[in-house]
């Protein structure tokens, strides 16, 4: 899965499994197989078994049922779905990127 985020968050700012399974109303322990499955990554692991997760993973463990429920994907679908998902979203922010250079060098050649 390709994932980019912010590395400066401090662990006030993320969230418990249970608080991730509260905010995306899903059972804790349907939350901790996502997480078995490697569909849900923590942003942090303690050697208590604490697991800490940034507030994305609300809007991911949703995704990660409605594909199951909805649309019956299986568990490795849904890995699958969910990594063209961040796939998609990568190019998309690449090609405004690309638009964005091509425009100011644009203005520059005008110039």
């Amino acid at each position: 899965m390709i994932i980019v985020r912010n590395k400066d968050i401090s662990d006030r700012d993320l969230l418990s499994l249970a608080e991730v399974a509260y905010h995306s109303k899903l059972h804790p322990e349907l939350i901790a197989r996502f997480v078995s499955l490697g569909l849900l990554e923590p942003r942090k692991r303690y050697g208590t078994g604490e697991l800490l997760f940034d507030s994305e993973a609300v809007l991911t463990a949703k995704k990660i049922w409605r594909l199951r429920q909805e649309l019956g994907i299986n568990y490795a679908g849904v890995g699958l779905v969910l990594d063209l998902l961040d796939r998609i979203e990568f190019l998309e922010r690449e090609v405004e990127r690309l638009k964005a250079l091509l425009n100011s060098q644009a203005c520059m050649d005008i110039s």
